[in-house]
């Protein structure tokens, strides 16, 4: 690195620094060594992160640029396709962790570094006066303006400017490439706070987002921060987006390990007014069905989600008791209408609203428009009441207050049930006071038992004839033993 700074006649050598980074980043072994001590030494001076970016961006493309033989072209020669492969996945790890550890422009109390590494960069203004009055004297007036608009001073725009376009262009470049499923998941996971706030326009991430956002799964959910916040910051229109947080419904949601952030972003997808009321009520209706499948902890998230929705959408506070008789058509939205005039029904749904106890929700329905819910009810909720678990039991009573008058009933914090489990639920109930506890004491010890009520007719009583009865052949027994003994000895 020092003949990087004065390699070049005093100026930061890019062509001896760009051929590091390759050898680096092509390195058949590990070279985290070299790794770590570049992002620990060196990237804090914003010459050498500069010319990273460009390195990075380069070496991306070469890499994207590399065709993989497939295994039919490859046919009987597979190691040398598994080695190239492995070789890719190994540079590609390596660009992560270079890119990754490059930190920001701003520093943490958000004011800008400009400190370099080679001499030539920013200086002060005092010293940058007595260097051209030298030049004035010594040169030319051609030769100074040339040497002055070498050495000018960047301004800090300019350079926060271009630091931001090589932060893009080299990040870009990357997310290109064929990303190995675990790296994919760590970017995913840092990608919404280290990566969308310093890129020049966020919105170019809107089809890798939605990409990553249609596989489904636990890389939907980790991509999700990303996506909502190019649609809530940044103008991202995403149609489908409701469609596909719907889909991800499911039991195994509630296991994963980015659940705590899935549910606090779906309670803020869920907070707009001008969300239709069937979209509302199958959201209720799907995460009330859950409740009855899902871990205690999971099922205390559920409660406090449909508190929220219906607290925020009075439209769908129908669903807390409906009956088959109290349906209308008024019930129904405009989308729901559409939807079974489309289907074939026939003199089949005349029976199912004849009978009843029949619940028209359709929970294997992927689209929250055709899943019926606003001619349901959340009768799950009132199941919950009975659960086994005494926090879920009590915590279900919250939904029996009217949620419509919203000035005396406030929201519920996501983020105080989102990261709970067994362990946190079973410290909450140690550390809970109880004033009435019950207790294995009798004022009046039991003569029985069992009460004499419950078995008409029988007695567990002895009588105490018999009881002296017995006690005495006892003691004549003890004696004769006794005597028998004497005599034997």
């Amino acid at each position: 690195m020092d003949f990087v700074k004065l390699g070049n006649g005093g100026r930061f050598y890019s062509a001896v620094y760009h051929k590091l980074l390759r050898s680096i980043v092509h390195s058949p072994t590990p070279v985290e060594f070299l790794s770590e001590l570049l992002a620990s030494k060196y990237f804090k001076y914003i010459d050498v992160r500069y010319f990273t970016f460009i390195s990075m961006e380069k070496l991306a493309k070469t890499l994207d640029a590399r065709d993989i033989p497939d295994d039919k072209a490859v046919g009987g020669d597979d190691d040398s396709g598994s080695q190239s492969r492995e070789s890719m996945e190994l540079s590609i790890h390596n660009i992560h962790y270079i890119i990754s550890h490059i930190p920001p422009l701003e520093g943490i109390d958000g004011k800008f570094e400009y400190e370099m590494w080679s001499g030539s960069g920013i200086s002060s203004k005092e010293e940058h006066d007595k260097k051209e009055l030298s030049k004035l004297k010594k040169e030319e007036d051609k030769e100074l303006k040339a040497e002055k608009r070498n050495n000018d001073v960047l301004s800090r725009a300019t350079i926060a400017k271009k630091m931001k376009l090589k932060f893009t262009k080299a990040w870009i470049s990357f997310l290109r490439l064929p990303i190995p499923i675990d790296v994919y998941k760590e970017v995913l996971a840092t990608l919404h706070q280290e990566v969308i706030p310093h890129l020049s326009n966020p919105i170019i991430l809107c089809d890798f987002l939605t990409r990553s956002y249609d596989i489904g799964g636990v890389v939907s959910v980790m991509a999700l921060s990303s996506l909502f916040i190019l649609m809530t910051q940044h103008g991202l229109e995403y149609p489908n987006f409701y469609e596909k947080l719907y889909a991800l419904l499911a039991p195994s949601i509630f296991m994963a390990k980015h659940r705590a952030k899935f549910f606090q972003l779906l309670d803020s997808c869920l907070k707009s007014p001008l969300l239709p009321a069937y979209l509302a009520a199958a959201f209720a209706k799907k995460l009330s069905r859950l409740a009855l499948s899902v871990p205690p902890s999971g099922a205390l998230v559920i409660i406090a989600l449909i508190h929220n929705v219906l607290r925020r959408h009075p439209s769908i506070n129908c669903l807390v008791h409906q009956e088959d008789g109290d349906e209308t058509p008024k019930d129904n939205s405009k989308a729901e209408h559409i939807v079974n005039k489309a289907d074939d029904s026939g003199s089949g749904t005349d029976i199912s609203h004849k009978r009843r106890g029949i619940d028209h929700f359709n929970n294997e329905e992927s689209n929250p428009i055709k899943s019926n819910a606003m001619r349901s009810s959340l009768w799950e909720i009132d199941t919950l009441r009975h659960h086994y678990c005494p926090p879920v039991s009590r915590f279900v009573l919250s939904l029996e207050n009217d949620l419509t008058v919203r000035s005396k009933t406030t929201e519920m914090d996501i983020k105080d049930f989102s990261s709970g489990s067994y362990a946190t639920i079973f410290g909450d109930e140690i550390r809970r006071r109880v004033k009435q506890v019950p207790l294995a004491f009798y004022k009046a010890t039991p003569t029985s038992l069992f009460p004499e009520s419950e078995f008409c007719g029988w007695t567990f009583k002895y009588e105490e004839s018999k009881e002296n009865d017995t006690g005495n052949t006892s003691e004549e027994n003890d004696v004769s033993t006794k005597r028998q003994r004497i005599e034997c000895s």
